[in-house]
């Protein structure tokens, strides 16, 4: 016990001697509040159909209230408000804005509702969820172009899957997409068909699933009325 008080003596003695700036504890930098986890892109379907940011904070103050904002635009949400946890992580969803066509970049922002500074913004894009055909009008035999986005698995092809009366008649993969935003362009017969398509409405639906689901998300379905080519009258020799 001697040698242990003895000890503790000379320890506190030799840090007595320290020189006062020494003693003088550093200060831990403050963090500025900061999001992540946001992917690269976001889909919107219709103004119903978004898809969620997930929205991953922290450094914020412990249970600040804090306001998020699309594009500067402060969102509505359910109550309870948006709340920093005791460890100053903030945890939450908020739908992706939405856009007519295209795709295009958005910021999301939290900022605590009482202390304005403590503010982090993040970036992201979000896309219309759409494929198109063109030209629009076309013999099933033309070569058309078909453009599309919105398929955002880039790891899974994009599938066609030409559909008749409810039954799938044939798929077609083309390959991966590309980009943040899940992009595809493709030029081909609009029926790659041996035989000519039957007369009716057909449904070219386009996902990434490699057998037909008309559940499948995400899907777009194009409608394609398909008609009877009209006969051409063979041109009469003016009589003689």
């Amino acid at each position: 016990m001697l040698l242990r008080t003895t000890l503790l003596a000379i320890a506190f003695a030799v840090l007595g001697t320290v020189s006062a700036s020494a003693q003088t504890p550093v200060p831990t930098p403050v963090q500025p509040p900061s999001l992540g986890g946001l992917r690269p892109c976001y889909v919107a379907a219709t103004e119903a159909q978004r898809e969620f940011v997930v929205v991953q904070g922290q450094n914020f103050t412990p249970f600040a209230k804090i306001d998020i904002f699309l594009d500067d635009i402060l969102q509505t949400l359910p109550d309870p408000q948006p709340q920093a946890a005791y460890d100053g992580t903030l945890s939450g969803s908020v739908p992706a804005p939405f856009i007519d066509e295209g795709q295009r970049t958005f910021t999301l922002r939290a900022t605590e509702h009482d202390t304005l500074a403590n503010s982090a913004i993040a970036t992201s894009k979000v896309t219309r969820l759409s494929v198109e055909q063109s030209p629009a009008a076309a013999a099933t035999s033309d070569r058309v172009r078909f453009r599309g986005r919105g398929f955002t698995d880039l790891t899974l092809p994009i599938y066609m899957h030409y559909v008749y009366a409810g039954k799938s008649k044939q798929t077609i993969s083309l390959g991966l997409p590309t980009g943040d935003c899940g992009l595809f362009s493709v030029k081909r017969k609009q029926f790659p068909f041996k035989k000519s398509p039957q007369v009716g409405v057909w449904t070219i639906q386009f996902d990434q699933k490699p057998n037909y689901d008309p559940k499948a998300s995400p899907r777009v379905p194009l409608t394609v009325k398909v008609r009877k080519a009209p006969k051409i009258k063979p041109k009469r020799s003016p009589a003689r």
